[in-house]
């Protein structure tokens, strides 16, 4: 009995440094009013969660929602509909930006999502969102995010300098 409450202890303590560290990290320096590259009002958000499937426990993003979405240059933002929570993940955050089809619960029907893979606070972590005008504005949105990551010419040197047999 004692090792069972040792072991639910020991993993409630990592779980909780593992939020400490996510939401502890300060938020990349981005303005919220800067001119806006994409604007997606009524979209609609999954959640976010760590990318091994742990649940992120913050109320504001557990819950999947109806949402305002909007890209600058510099970051991605998330604002829940009803609240002032806005979460911004930049650019160079984003390690990866993915389409898929999945369930919706929210809609609960099957729709086109982008899971966005990124990391704050050493934590890597994955955000699912649908827009308006289906995988056309989802690849709009993908390619805008790529194009701004800052290291995008050292992405694809590997590409543009292979050889051809």
């Amino acid at each position: 009995m004692a090792l069972v409450a040792a072991g639910a202890l020991s993993f409630a303590l990592r779980l909780r440094a593992r939020h400490r560290r996510f939401l502890g990290a300060s938020a990349p320096e981005v303005s919220f009013e800067a001119e806006r590259i994409l604007d997606q009002p009524q979209s609609l958000y999954h959640g976010t969660r760590f990318a091994d499937g742990a649940a992120v426990l913050a109320p504001a993003w557990k819950e999947p929602c109806v949402c305002d979405v909007w890209c600058t240059e510099s970051a991605l933002f998330i604002r829940r509909e009803g609240l002032s929570s806005v979460l911004a993940i930049a650019h160079t955050e984003v390690a990866e930006a993915a389409l898929h089809r999945a369930f919706a619960p929210i809609a609960e029907k099957e729709l086109p999502m982008m899971r966005l893979r990124w990391r704050r606070g050493g934590e890597l972590l994955e955000t699912e969102l649908s827009l308006r005008g289906g995988m056309a504005s989802l690849e709009a949105l993908r390619r805008e995010i790529h194009l701004r990551q800052g290291d995008v010419g050292e992405r694809l040197a590997t590409f543009l300098n292979t050889e051809r047999k």
